[in-house]
């Protein structure tokens, strides 16, 4: 499945060489998080916080469940996900890009190029 971005990423990918962004494209669609995947974490044990790099908010919430504010929490989040997983990629995109322009750095144009115009 294709990868959907804003327009704020597309443009932090078109700022980047061919050679960049095919890596962080292949380096991103391996560290993607899944929506889908998230909700069933989100049924399944609620360990959706571990998934989305959040450990020790997963914890707090597993200890807020012995009382009933943990189980309202639980119920929002369900409204939350989509938005959480967004920002987690978000976040991923943007690593991977940094990744990218240290791997493959520019090179810069000699001098001797640059007055060759004038």
């Amino acid at each position: 499945m294709e990868p959907s971005f804003d327009a704020d990423e597309i443009n932090l990918l078109n700022n980047l060489t061919e050679k960049q962004k095919s890596y962080a494209l292949t380096l991103y669609a391996s560290r993607e998080k899944k929506t889908s995947t998230a909700y069933i974490l989100w049924i399944v044990f609620a360990v959706y916080y571990f998934y989305l790099g959040r450990p020790v908010r997963n914890i707090l919430l597993w200890l807020l469940m012995c009382c009933f504010i943990g189980w309202i929490w639980w119920l929002v989040d369900l409204f939350r996900i989509s938005g959480m997983v967004k920002d987690k990629n978000r976040e991923i995109l943007l690593a991977c890009t940094k990744e990218a322009s240290l791997l493959y750095p520019e090179k810069p144009v000699p001098k001797d190029d640059l007055y060759n115009g004038l």
